[in-house]
Protein backbone atom coordinates (compact mmCIF):
# COMPACT_ATOMS: atom_id res chain seq x y z
CA UNK A 1 0.00 0.00 0.00
CA UNK A 2 1.21 3.10 -0.99
CA UNK A 3 1.59 6.22 1.31
CA UNK A 4 -0.20 9.53 -1.53
CA UNK A 5 2.82 12.64 -1.20
CA UNK A 6 2.21 15.74 0.29
CA UNK A 7 0.94 18.39 -2.28
CA UNK A 8 2.74 21.31 -0.98
CA UNK A 9 0.69 24.67 -2.32
CA UNK A 10 3.07 26.58 -4.38
CA UNK A 11 2.35 29.93 -5.00
CA UNK A 12 2.45 31.03 -8.55
CA UNK A 13 4.99 33.29 -10.07
CA UNK A 14 4.40 36.93 -10.80
CA UNK A 15 4.92 37.22 -14.25
CA UNK A 16 8.41 39.31 -15.09
CA UNK A 17 7.97 42.47 -17.03
CA UNK A 18 11.68 43.41 -18.60
CA UNK A 19 10.54 46.52 -20.34
CA UNK A 20 9.30 47.18 -16.81
CA UNK A 21 12.46 46.66 -15.15
CA UNK A 22 14.63 48.84 -17.44
CA UNK A 23 11.76 51.52 -16.81
CA UNK A 24 11.33 51.27 -13.30
CA UNK A 25 15.18 51.54 -12.96
CA UNK A 26 15.53 54.59 -15.10
CA UNK A 27 13.32 56.73 -13.26
CA UNK A 28 15.12 55.87 -10.34
CA UNK A 29 18.09 57.26 -11.73
CA UNK A 30 16.46 60.23 -13.51
CA UNK A 31 14.76 61.09 -9.92
CA UNK A 32 18.02 60.19 -7.99
CA UNK A 33 19.85 62.81 -10.04
CA UNK A 34 17.43 65.14 -9.68
CA UNK A 35 17.63 65.37 -5.89
CA UNK A 36 21.08 65.41 -5.77
CA UNK A 37 21.29 67.97 -8.54
CA UNK A 38 19.05 70.01 -6.27
CA UNK A 39 20.76 69.25 -2.67
CA UNK A 40 24.20 70.33 -4.59
CA UNK A 41 22.83 73.65 -6.45
CA UNK A 42 20.05 74.53 -4.15
CA UNK A 43 21.78 76.13 -0.87
CA UNK A 44 19.48 75.18 2.08
CA UNK A 45 16.89 78.61 2.86
CA UNK A 46 19.01 81.71 4.69
CA UNK A 47 17.40 81.09 8.21
CA UNK A 48 18.37 77.32 8.19
CA UNK A 49 21.97 78.21 7.05
CA UNK A 50 22.02 81.29 9.30
CA UNK A 51 20.88 78.84 11.84
CA UNK A 52 23.88 76.46 11.58
CA UNK A 53 26.24 78.94 11.57
CA UNK A 54 25.48 80.69 14.72
CA UNK A 55 25.03 77.12 16.59
CA UNK A 56 28.49 76.32 14.61
CA UNK A 57 29.86 79.56 16.04
CA UNK A 58 28.49 79.58 19.13
CA UNK A 59 29.80 76.43 20.60
CA UNK A 60 33.20 77.35 19.39
CA UNK A 61 33.16 80.81 21.07
CA UNK A 62 31.86 79.11 24.26
CA UNK A 63 34.77 76.58 23.82
CA UNK A 64 36.77 79.70 23.44
CA UNK A 65 35.06 81.49 26.78
CA UNK A 66 35.61 78.26 28.76
CA UNK A 67 38.91 77.62 27.72
CA UNK A 68 40.18 81.02 28.71
CA UNK A 69 38.17 80.93 31.85
CA UNK A 70 40.50 78.02 32.54
CA UNK A 71 43.75 79.68 31.30
CA UNK A 72 43.06 82.48 33.55
CA UNK A 73 45.94 83.49 35.94
CA UNK A 74 49.93 84.21 34.77
CA UNK A 75 50.86 81.06 37.41
CA UNK A 76 47.91 78.49 36.05
CA UNK A 77 50.00 75.27 35.01
CA UNK A 78 47.06 74.92 32.56
CA UNK A 79 47.56 78.41 31.00
CA UNK A 80 50.42 76.85 28.35
CA UNK A 81 47.34 74.13 26.91
CA UNK A 82 44.78 76.46 27.28
CA UNK A 83 47.07 78.57 24.37
CA UNK A 84 47.08 75.86 21.84
CA UNK A 85 43.43 75.06 22.49
CA UNK A 86 42.57 78.85 21.94
CA UNK A 87 44.76 78.70 18.83
CA UNK A 88 43.24 75.78 17.31
CA UNK A 89 39.93 77.11 17.68
CA UNK A 90 41.16 80.18 15.55
CA UNK A 91 42.52 78.04 13.08
CA UNK A 92 39.30 76.19 12.86
CA UNK A 93 37.20 79.11 12.12
CA UNK A 94 39.49 80.75 9.82
CA UNK A 95 39.69 77.31 7.62
CA UNK A 96 35.95 77.00 7.87
CA UNK A 97 35.16 80.18 6.69
CA UNK A 98 33.01 80.95 3.19
CA UNK A 99 31.67 84.18 3.51
CA UNK A 100 32.56 87.37 4.98
CA UNK A 101 30.39 86.98 7.80
CA UNK A 102 32.23 84.05 8.79
CA UNK A 103 35.26 86.14 8.74
CA UNK A 104 33.70 88.65 11.14
CA UNK A 105 32.54 85.89 13.68
CA UNK A 106 36.82 84.70 13.39
CA UNK A 107 37.76 88.01 14.24
CA UNK A 108 34.92 87.91 17.16
CA UNK A 109 36.76 84.77 18.46
CA UNK A 110 40.48 86.57 17.86
CA UNK A 111 38.79 89.48 19.76
CA UNK A 112 37.52 86.88 22.80
CA UNK A 113 41.02 85.32 22.98
CA UNK A 114 43.85 87.40 21.71
CA UNK A 115 42.53 91.00 22.34
CA UNK A 116 40.98 93.91 21.01
CA UNK A 117 44.19 94.94 18.89
CA UNK A 118 44.33 91.46 17.49
CA UNK A 119 40.58 91.85 16.73
CA UNK A 120 40.96 94.57 14.92
CA UNK A 121 43.86 93.61 12.63
CA UNK A 122 41.44 90.91 11.37
CA UNK A 123 38.73 93.53 10.92
CA UNK A 124 41.11 95.38 8.82
CA UNK A 125 41.84 92.89 6.55
CA UNK A 126 37.68 92.77 5.81
CA UNK A 127 37.60 96.64 5.28
CA UNK A 128 40.06 95.97 2.39
CA UNK A 129 38.18 92.95 0.98
CA UNK A 130 34.89 93.90 -0.93
CA UNK A 131 32.24 93.81 1.46
CA UNK A 132 28.44 94.04 0.93
CA UNK A 133 26.69 97.10 2.93
CA UNK A 134 25.65 94.74 5.96
CA UNK A 135 28.73 93.43 6.77
CA UNK A 136 30.79 97.24 6.21
CA UNK A 137 28.53 98.06 8.91
CA UNK A 138 28.92 95.09 11.41
CA UNK A 139 33.08 95.51 11.00
CA UNK A 140 32.76 99.69 11.64
CA UNK A 141 30.40 98.59 15.12
CA UNK A 142 33.18 96.11 16.24
CA UNK A 143 36.19 97.90 15.36
CA UNK A 144 34.46 100.99 17.67
CA UNK A 145 33.65 98.50 20.08
CA UNK A 146 37.35 96.85 19.96
CA UNK A 147 38.89 100.93 19.85
CA UNK A 148 36.49 101.63 23.22
CA UNK A 149 34.35 99.64 25.00
CA UNK A 150 30.88 97.98 24.74
CA UNK A 151 29.52 100.95 26.07
CA UNK A 152 30.41 103.20 23.22
CA UNK A 153 27.87 101.36 21.35
CA UNK A 154 24.10 102.70 21.10
CA UNK A 155 21.62 99.75 22.20
CA UNK A 156 20.39 99.68 18.43
CA UNK A 157 23.84 98.58 17.26
CA UNK A 158 24.09 96.01 20.09
CA UNK A 159 20.88 95.11 19.42
CA UNK A 160 21.67 94.35 15.68
CA UNK A 161 24.92 92.94 16.81
CA UNK A 162 22.69 90.23 18.97
CA UNK A 163 20.34 89.03 15.84
CA UNK A 164 23.01 88.85 13.16
CA UNK A 165 25.64 86.98 14.84
CA UNK A 166 23.25 85.16 17.91
CA UNK A 167 25.63 83.88 20.91
CA UNK A 168 28.78 85.22 19.18
CA UNK A 169 27.61 89.00 19.21
CA UNK A 170 27.07 88.50 22.70
CA UNK A 171 30.54 87.95 22.88
CA UNK A 172 31.61 90.42 21.57
CA UNK A 173 29.87 93.02 23.57
CA UNK A 174 31.20 90.75 26.64
CA UNK A 175 34.83 92.15 25.79
CA UNK A 176 36.70 93.94 28.36
CA UNK A 177 33.90 93.04 30.80
CA UNK A 178 34.36 91.71 34.28
CA UNK A 179 33.55 88.23 34.82
CA UNK A 180 31.02 88.65 37.80
CA UNK A 181 29.67 91.49 35.12
CA UNK A 182 26.32 90.58 32.76
CA UNK A 183 26.93 89.58 29.97
CA UNK A 184 30.22 87.51 30.81
CA UNK A 185 28.96 85.85 33.86
CA UNK A 186 25.83 84.47 32.08
CA UNK A 187 28.05 83.53 28.94
CA UNK A 188 30.90 81.62 31.60
CA UNK A 189 27.74 79.86 33.30
CA UNK A 190 26.19 78.82 29.37
CA UNK A 191 30.14 77.44 28.77
CA UNK A 192 30.18 75.95 31.96
CA UNK A 193 26.84 73.92 31.07
CA UNK A 194 28.13 73.13 27.91
CA UNK A 195 31.50 71.67 28.99
CA UNK A 196 29.71 69.36 31.66
CA UNK A 197 27.02 68.04 28.79
CA UNK A 198 30.09 67.41 26.35
CA UNK A 199 31.88 65.70 29.20
CA UNK A 200 28.85 63.27 29.67
CA UNK A 201 28.54 62.91 26.28
CA UNK A 202 32.17 61.47 26.04
CA UNK A 203 31.43 59.52 28.87
CA UNK A 204 28.47 57.82 27.29
CA UNK A 205 30.46 58.24 23.67
CA UNK A 206 32.96 56.07 25.64
CA UNK A 207 30.75 53.49 27.33
CA UNK A 208 28.83 52.76 24.01
CA UNK A 209 31.99 52.27 22.64
CA UNK A 210 33.10 49.86 24.80
CA UNK A 211 30.08 48.12 24.53
CA UNK A 212 30.06 48.20 20.84
CA UNK A 213 33.37 46.32 20.96
CA UNK A 214 32.42 43.55 23.28
CA UNK A 215 29.38 42.86 20.81
CA UNK A 216 31.17 43.19 17.93
CA UNK A 217 33.55 40.59 19.13
CA UNK A 218 30.82 38.53 20.48
CA UNK A 219 29.01 38.22 17.00
CA UNK A 220 32.67 37.24 15.05
CA UNK A 221 32.91 34.52 17.76
CA UNK A 222 29.18 33.78 17.12
CA UNK A 223 30.02 33.32 13.59
CA UNK A 224 33.12 31.43 13.33
CA UNK A 225 30.88 28.73 15.25
CA UNK A 226 28.33 28.92 13.02
CA UNK A 227 25.89 29.84 15.49
CA UNK A 228 24.99 32.52 13.35
CA UNK A 229 22.46 31.77 10.60
CA UNK A 230 21.01 34.11 8.16
CA UNK A 231 16.59 34.34 8.47
CA UNK A 232 15.90 36.48 5.14
CA UNK A 233 14.90 34.32 1.94
CA UNK A 234 14.53 35.87 -1.08
CA UNK A 235 11.50 34.64 -3.66
CA UNK A 236 11.73 34.96 -7.21
CA UNK A 237 8.46 33.90 -7.79
CA UNK A 238 7.48 37.69 -7.43
CA UNK A 239 9.16 38.93 -10.15
CA UNK A 240 9.26 42.91 -10.69
CA UNK A 241 6.09 43.83 -8.33
CA UNK A 242 8.65 45.30 -5.58
CA UNK A 243 10.94 47.00 -7.59
CA UNK A 244 7.97 48.80 -9.65
CA UNK A 245 6.38 49.40 -6.12
CA UNK A 246 9.83 51.13 -4.77
CA UNK A 247 9.69 53.28 -7.72
CA UNK A 248 5.97 53.80 -6.94
CA UNK A 249 6.82 55.65 -3.28
CA UNK A 250 9.42 57.35 -4.85
CA UNK A 251 7.66 59.34 -7.15
CA UNK A 252 4.93 59.87 -4.97
CA UNK A 253 7.37 60.70 -2.32
CA UNK A 254 8.74 63.45 -4.30
CA UNK A 255 5.69 64.76 -5.47
CA UNK A 256 4.37 64.95 -1.75
CA UNK A 257 7.27 66.78 -0.98
CA UNK A 258 7.15 69.45 -3.68
CA UNK A 259 3.25 70.12 -3.15
CA UNK A 260 4.22 70.83 0.65
CA UNK A 261 6.66 72.85 -0.27
CA UNK A 262 4.41 74.69 -3.15
CA UNK A 263 1.60 75.04 -0.27
CA UNK A 264 4.00 76.40 2.18
CA UNK A 265 3.50 73.26 4.67
CA UNK A 266 7.42 72.98 5.27
CA UNK A 267 6.89 71.70 9.06
CA UNK A 268 8.37 68.06 9.42
CA UNK A 269 5.09 67.38 11.08
CA UNK A 270 3.06 66.89 7.35
CA UNK A 271 5.92 64.15 6.61
CA UNK A 272 3.02 61.89 8.38
CA UNK A 273 0.79 62.15 4.78
CA UNK A 274 3.85 59.88 3.50
CA UNK A 275 2.06 57.13 5.20
CA UNK A 276 -1.03 57.25 2.68
CA UNK A 277 1.54 55.99 0.24
CA UNK A 278 1.70 52.63 1.93
CA UNK A 279 -1.68 51.44 0.57
CA UNK A 280 -1.16 52.64 -2.46
CA UNK A 281 2.32 50.31 -2.60
CA UNK A 282 0.32 47.44 -1.66
CA UNK A 283 -2.35 47.26 -3.79
CA UNK A 284 -0.11 47.73 -6.66
CA UNK A 285 1.62 44.18 -5.52
CA UNK A 286 -1.98 42.96 -5.11
CA UNK A 287 -2.73 43.97 -8.49
CA UNK A 288 0.57 42.23 -9.71
CA UNK A 289 -0.94 38.83 -8.25
CA UNK A 290 1.19 38.59 -5.14
CA UNK A 291 -0.31 37.48 -1.95
CA UNK A 292 -0.58 38.50 1.32
CA UNK A 293 1.85 36.23 2.96
CA UNK A 294 4.14 36.90 0.11
CA UNK A 295 4.52 40.68 0.32
CA UNK A 296 4.38 40.19 4.36
CA UNK A 297 7.94 38.03 3.83
CA UNK A 298 9.06 40.08 1.00
CA UNK A 299 8.66 43.39 3.30
CA UNK A 300 9.77 41.82 6.18
CA UNK A 301 6.56 42.66 8.22
CA UNK A 302 6.17 39.77 10.63
CA UNK A 303 7.53 38.98 14.04
CA UNK A 304 10.57 37.00 13.25
CA UNK A 305 11.52 35.01 16.65
CA UNK A 306 9.76 36.93 18.71
CA UNK A 307 8.61 41.13 19.19
CA UNK A 308 10.73 42.16 21.95
CA UNK A 309 14.01 39.71 20.68
CA UNK A 310 13.44 41.05 17.22
CA UNK A 311 14.01 44.58 19.11
CA UNK A 312 16.51 44.00 21.24
CA UNK A 313 18.86 42.18 18.38
CA UNK A 314 17.97 45.67 16.58
CA UNK A 315 19.56 47.88 19.29
CA UNK A 316 21.98 45.24 19.51
CA UNK A 317 22.93 44.51 16.45
CA UNK A 318 23.13 48.39 15.58
CA UNK A 319 25.41 49.23 18.79
CA UNK A 320 27.94 46.48 17.31
CA UNK A 321 27.93 47.92 13.87
CA UNK A 322 28.81 51.52 15.39
CA UNK A 323 32.10 50.69 14.39
CA UNK A 324 31.19 50.76 11.22
CA UNK A 325 29.36 53.98 11.28
CA UNK A 326 31.94 55.63 12.60
CA UNK A 327 34.36 54.47 9.79
CA UNK A 328 31.38 56.02 7.51
CA UNK A 329 30.79 59.46 9.60
CA UNK A 330 35.19 59.85 9.56
CA UNK A 331 35.50 59.54 5.87
CA UNK A 332 32.49 62.22 5.81
CA UNK A 333 34.87 64.83 7.68
CA UNK A 334 37.54 63.83 5.67
CA UNK A 335 35.36 65.06 2.59
CA UNK A 336 33.74 68.04 4.55
CA UNK A 337 37.64 69.17 5.33
CA UNK A 338 38.72 68.36 1.55
CA UNK A 339 36.17 70.11 -0.36
CA UNK A 340 34.77 72.75 1.60
CA UNK A 341 30.97 71.48 1.62
CA UNK A 342 28.90 71.57 4.51
CA UNK A 343 26.49 68.87 5.51
CA UNK A 344 23.05 70.88 6.30
CA UNK A 345 20.37 69.25 7.83
CA UNK A 346 16.69 71.11 8.54
CA UNK A 347 16.09 69.04 11.88
CA UNK A 348 18.22 71.75 13.39
CA UNK A 349 15.81 74.17 12.52
CA UNK A 350 12.77 71.74 13.72
CA UNK A 351 14.43 71.60 17.09
CA UNK A 352 14.03 75.64 18.05
CA UNK A 353 10.58 74.77 18.86
CA UNK A 354 8.40 74.14 22.35
CA UNK A 355 8.48 70.88 24.40
CA UNK A 356 5.31 69.44 22.20
CA UNK A 357 7.20 70.23 18.71
CA UNK A 358 10.04 68.90 19.53
CA UNK A 359 8.25 65.51 21.04
CA UNK A 360 6.73 65.76 17.62
CA UNK A 361 10.40 65.95 15.74
CA UNK A 362 11.04 62.88 17.77
CA UNK A 363 8.19 60.95 16.60
CA UNK A 364 8.79 61.45 12.64
CA UNK A 365 12.36 60.80 13.12
CA UNK A 366 12.02 57.65 15.65
CA UNK A 367 8.79 56.17 14.42
CA UNK A 368 7.82 57.32 10.92
CA UNK A 369 10.92 57.22 9.25
CA UNK A 370 12.08 53.98 11.04
CA UNK A 371 8.96 52.41 9.30
CA UNK A 372 8.43 53.93 6.32
CA UNK A 373 12.24 53.93 4.87
CA UNK A 374 12.96 50.24 6.31
CA UNK A 375 9.54 49.11 4.49
CA UNK A 376 10.98 50.89 1.60
CA UNK A 377 14.67 50.58 1.22
CA UNK A 378 14.93 47.36 3.32
CA UNK A 379 12.15 45.53 2.40
CA UNK A 380 10.91 46.46 -1.14
CA UNK A 381 14.10 47.74 -2.98
CA UNK A 382 16.54 45.06 -1.12
CA UNK A 383 13.93 42.48 -1.60
CA UNK A 384 13.86 42.51 -5.21
CA UNK A 385 17.99 43.24 -5.78
CA UNK A 386 18.52 40.03 -3.31
CA UNK A 387 16.17 37.94 -6.12
CA UNK A 388 19.45 37.96 -8.22
CA UNK A 389 22.18 38.76 -6.58
CA UNK A 390 23.73 38.24 -3.07
CA UNK A 391 23.96 40.73 0.17
CA UNK A 392 27.13 41.69 -0.78
CA UNK A 393 26.12 43.58 -4.16
CA UNK A 394 22.19 44.09 -3.30
CA UNK A 395 23.42 46.38 0.52
CA UNK A 396 25.45 48.64 -0.89
CA UNK A 397 23.42 49.22 -4.15
CA UNK A 398 20.01 49.84 -1.46
CA UNK A 399 22.82 51.71 0.81
CA UNK A 400 23.71 54.16 -1.73
CA UNK A 401 20.28 55.08 -3.12
CA UNK A 402 19.73 55.78 0.28
CA UNK A 403 21.89 58.23 1.47
CA UNK A 404 21.75 59.90 -1.77
CA UNK A 405 17.94 60.84 -1.32
CA UNK A 406 18.49 62.49 1.90
CA UNK A 407 19.29 66.37 2.70
CA UNK A 408 22.69 66.35 3.64
CA UNK A 409 24.17 66.34 0.67
CA UNK A 410 27.00 63.69 -1.23
CA UNK A 411 29.33 64.32 1.62
CA UNK A 412 27.37 62.69 4.06
CA UNK A 413 27.31 59.98 1.30
CA UNK A 414 29.70 57.54 3.03
CA UNK A 415 28.42 58.27 7.11
CA UNK A 416 24.60 57.70 6.15
CA UNK A 417 25.33 54.73 3.64
CA UNK A 418 27.78 53.44 6.54
CA UNK A 419 24.40 53.18 8.85
CA UNK A 420 22.43 51.38 5.75
CA UNK A 421 24.51 48.80 5.59
CA UNK A 422 24.16 47.93 9.58
CA UNK A 423 20.62 47.89 8.63
CA UNK A 424 21.18 45.38 5.76
CA UNK A 425 22.77 43.45 7.86
CA UNK A 426 20.21 42.82 10.28
CA UNK A 427 17.59 42.30 7.77
CA UNK A 428 19.70 39.75 6.77
CA UNK A 429 20.44 38.68 9.83
CA UNK A 430 16.62 38.53 10.85
CA UNK A 431 14.66 38.04 8.04
CA UNK A 432 11.80 40.67 9.87
CA UNK A 433 12.19 44.07 9.26
CA UNK A 434 11.26 44.95 13.42
CA UNK A 435 14.96 44.05 14.01
CA UNK A 436 16.54 47.32 11.17
CA UNK A 437 13.51 49.48 11.88
CA UNK A 438 14.57 49.30 15.93
CA UNK A 439 18.10 50.22 15.01
CA UNK A 440 16.91 52.94 12.66
CA UNK A 441 15.17 54.41 15.18
CA UNK A 442 17.78 54.02 18.19
CA UNK A 443 20.07 55.54 15.87
CA UNK A 444 17.42 58.79 14.95
CA UNK A 445 16.73 59.13 19.03
CA UNK A 446 20.88 59.00 19.79
CA UNK A 447 21.69 61.65 17.18
CA UNK A 448 18.50 63.78 18.08
CA UNK A 449 19.09 63.97 21.89
CA UNK A 450 23.20 64.46 21.42
CA UNK A 451 21.96 67.67 18.66
CA UNK A 452 19.78 68.41 21.40
CA UNK A 453 21.97 68.61 24.57
CA UNK A 454 24.15 70.22 22.90
CA UNK A 455 22.14 73.29 20.89
CA UNK A 456 20.38 73.98 23.77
Amino acid sequence: MTTPELQIAVPPSVPRRPLSTIFCWLLILVLLAAVVYRNTRVQPPGDVQKLMDDQRARLVGLLAIQIKALGAGKDNPLSLQTKQSQDQLVRDMERDARSPEDDVRTAILIGELRGGEAALGALGKLVRDDSSPAVAEDVAELQTLYENDPGSLDPAARDRLTQRYGDLGKIALAYGVAPDMEPRKSLQAAALVLTIRLGVLAVGFCIVAVASLALFVMACVWALRGKIHPAYASDPTVGTAFLEAFTIYLILFLLLGLALRFVGGANIQWMWLAVLILPVMFGWVAWRGVSMEQWRQALGWHTGRGFMREIAAGIGGYVAGLGVIVLGGLVTYVLVRVSGARVSSPVVQELRGDGWHVLGVYAVACIFAPVMEETMFRGALFHHLRQRWGWAISAPIVAFIFAMLHPQGWVAVPALGSIALVLAALREWRGSLIAPIAAHACNNFMVLTVTLLVLQ
